[in-house]
């Protein structure tokens, strides 16, 4: 089982784990955002561990607003006893409300960070560790037919030049090359477009220029931002070359804007590429999402992953995410729920799964071994010069999460003929320090 072993180096954990069960019958609740795929593998990284300690673990899934039902249930002062948010911005901004238990008063800081040693630095200030990274993203990955890519010639690019040229050799055969949803979550809408001019400007601009426009040293009228805008254009805009057009962007659905590359078992693909994190499939492939069962397409066979091409040879950058866990209400129980999810072992049976990146650096790579993505995943990350953190997750929130991506929806539904006034919009929204 998915259990880590005694001792753990963690107080409740240990007594959590002790012969004489002593928070049997306890409950301890925790929101997530992941449905679907993606809440039933949740569901099975906590499962072991209820059944050997005796703690009941009611989980609340919320998919389409968790963020906003999170933020209702926190200021409305109910909230959950744990909750996972994939922004670190929020979870700080909870600790300067005095929302968030601050787990270095209970869990020994140096392990937590020595651990997590990409991703703690996000909710850490000072002595005060807000929140437990728990599991970790690539972002920069790009998802495809290989069988279909075969049977037309069409070779994987890795230069953006290549990637253009693609994108044009598919539309001149009849059609389109990429599927392009900006749609969902819910309230999550635009994030996918944002994750494309992250993307770019890490390609074109560097790290160092990347976070300096995450804390506005960099504006969004600058030049090398309406650069990226207009190499994302490029593919949004190019007739074409999105499914459905451009107006299609917005309103189609995250979860089946891919559906249309399954046209006759993946045999008259109607879009060939999609660029979103590694988290995707085999979780939303159409069989999957609809039945809940494993989906009868392999990964690395009959879909593939690659690596988003680079545009300038110099900036080898990739992008990437990690879902945070936040302590929101402090009782023995829950501090043992979440020490536990701070080891590899609770995310051991989502790994399992094939589907998960532990932000743990101790988990062992023998447990990704044979997860095509993961292997992916991590080839990604370990030959990049530099690892950017989603700039829209850093940005004060009433950006990241609020005018960039607004203001990116606006953009798309306009054809990109309105970039200026969408640039100036996010400066204008920028709060004053």
């Amino acid at each position: 089982p998915a259990v880590p072993k005694v001792p753990t180096g963690y107080t409740e954990l240990d007594k959590a784990l002790g012969a004489d069960l002593p928070f049997k019958g306890k409950t301890v609740s925790i929101q997530t955002q992941w449905i679907g795929g993606e809440g039933t593998n949740f569901a099975a990284s906590v499962a072991d561990f209820a059944t050997a300690t005796g703690i009941k673990i009611q989980i609340d899934s919320i998919g389409s607003s968790h963020e906003t039902v999170l933020k209702t249930r926190i200021e409305g002062g109910s909230p959950p006893d744990l909750a996972m948010l994939a922004q670190p911005t929020p979870v700080l901004a909870y600790a300067a409300k005095g929302k968030v238990q601050d787990v270095a008063t209970f869990m020994d800081p140096k392990k937590l960070s020595t651990e997590h040693p990409a991703t703690i630095g996000l909710v850490t200030q000072g002595a005060h560790i807000w929140g437990i990274p728990y599991k970790a993203d690539v972002k920069s990955t790009i998802w495809y037919p290989i069988k279909a890519f075969a049977a037309k010639g069409y070779k994987v690019p890795t230069t953006w030049d290549e990637l253009i040229a693609l994108s044009d050799k598919i539309v001149a055969d009849g059609s389109n090359p990429w599927c392009v949803s900006a749609g969902g979550p819910g309230d999550a809408t635009g994030w996918q477009l944002t994750d494309w001019v992250e993307e770019v400007v890490l390609k074109t601009k560097g790290l160092a220029y990347y976070n300096d426009w995450i804390s506005h040293k960099v504006t969004f009228e600058d030049q090398g931002i309406k650069d990226a805008f207009a190499k994302v254009g490029k593919i949004l805009f190019t007739p074409k070359y999105v499914f459905g057009g451009n107006t299609a962007i917005v309103a189609s659905d995250m979860k089946t804007v891919m559906d249309p590359m399954f046209t006759d078992d993946l045999a008259n693909p109607k879009c060939w590429m999609q660029k979103i994190p590694t988290w995707y499939g085999p979780d939303f492939f159409p069989d999957q999402r609809v039945s809940g069962q494993p989906s009868k397409y392999v990964l690395g066979t009959d879909v593939g992953i690659f690596p988003f091409p680079t545009i300038d040879p110099a900036q080898k950058n990739v992008e990437g995410s990690a879902d945070t866990l936040m302590v929101l209400v402090d009782r023995p129980e829950v501090r043992a729920v979440a020490q536990f999810l701070a080891t590899p072992e609770g995310i051991q049976n989502w790994i399992r799964a094939g589907s998960a990146i532990s932000a743990n650096s101790t988990t062992p790579a023998d447990w990704y071994a044979g997860a095509y993505k993961l292997k992916v995943a991590a080839d990604i990350a370990n030959s990049a010069a530099g690892i950017g953190f989603d700039a829209s997750d850093l940005m004060p929130g009433k950006v990241g999460a609020g005018t960039f991506w607004t203001q990116s929806v606006q953009w798309a539904n306009n054809g990109g003929t309105n970039t200026a006034a969408v640039l100036k919009a996010i400066d204008d929204s920028w709060p004053a320090q």
